[in-house]
């Protein structure tokens, strides 16, 4: 998925360097100066701005949450069990505070189920289903397992790609490149994750994501009539590569 960003960004004039480490960086008259170093060599590169990305991390060490007894792990999140309860039956936690993928539309699915089992539901979270989306050119998105994780959670897999460049409405908008996979599970087909990269992957991840929730199966999705042409075309398609049923091919 990331070599089509890397090839579309190539193709915009973007020198990449990865595996490197920033030394320090100098304001000048025009903008920044950063000295970097990469494979024992120590470089510089100078630029309109600098733009820092190196994580986040909670900020609960400020909230005095010791002085309630509230158990934290190693990095400070608050730890919670499946219906985002605390150690403190009455203190619930959710979202960037909590352990797992920091994501708004995470927390907002933690705060129904918080919601649900403070009334009494039986409600409890499961994480697979979120998607998560890169807003990248193209757009990169990805819900449920991987083929890799998917094998290290001791499933069978069968996992197949359609790509975009044989599907109608991609081509009339000239941005053919990328591709919709399916990850299966091979006793029943099974979806159980899925990854699009390439054209309103932001939103085609959506259908996926129903899938994963919902206990489909590819047939499932193969047998769902899209509307022609469309991109979601490249869902139903995938799915018949899984079956062993392609019609249309790169």
């Amino acid at each position: 998925m990331t070599q089509l960003v890397k090839k579309r960004l190539k193709k915009k004039g973007v020198e990449l360097v990865t595996e490197a480490m920033a030394q320090g960086v100098e304001e000048t008259d025009d903008g920044v100066k950063v000295t970097y170093e990469v494979k024992g060599e120590e470089k510089t590169i100078e630029a309109d701005y600098l733009l820092v990305t190196v994580g986040r991390r909670p900020n609960t060490d400020e909230m005095g949450l010791e002085d309630i007894g509230l158990d934290l792990d190693d990095k400070g999140l608050i730890k919670i069990d499946k219906q985002c309860r605390t150690n403190l039956d009455n203190i619930y936690a959710i979202g960037d505070i909590v352990e797992g993928p920091q994501l708004a539309h995470k927390a907002s699915y933690e705060g129904k189920i918080a919601a649900e089992a403070i009334s009494g539901e039986k409600s409890e979270i499961d994480y697979l289903g979120i998607p998560a989306v890169v807003f990248s050119d193209p757009e990169l998105a990805s819900v449920g397992h991987n083929e890799e994780s998917a094998k290290e959670a001791g499933f069978e897999v069968v996992a197949k790609k359609f790509p975009f460049a044989a599907n109608g409405r991609a081509l009339s908008l000239n941005d053919s490149d990328g591709f919709v996979k399916l990850v299966t599970r091979k006793s029943d087909g099974l979806v159980i994750g899925a990854q699009v990269a390439g054209p309103n992957a932001s939103d085609l991840i959506a259908e996926l994501g129903l899938a994963v929730e919902a206990g489909m199966t590819a047939e499932d999705l193969a047998l769902t009539i899209h509307a022609h042409p469309t991109l979601g075309e490249a869902v139903m398609e995938a799915a018949e590569v899984v079956l062993g049923m392609p019609i249309h091919t790169a």
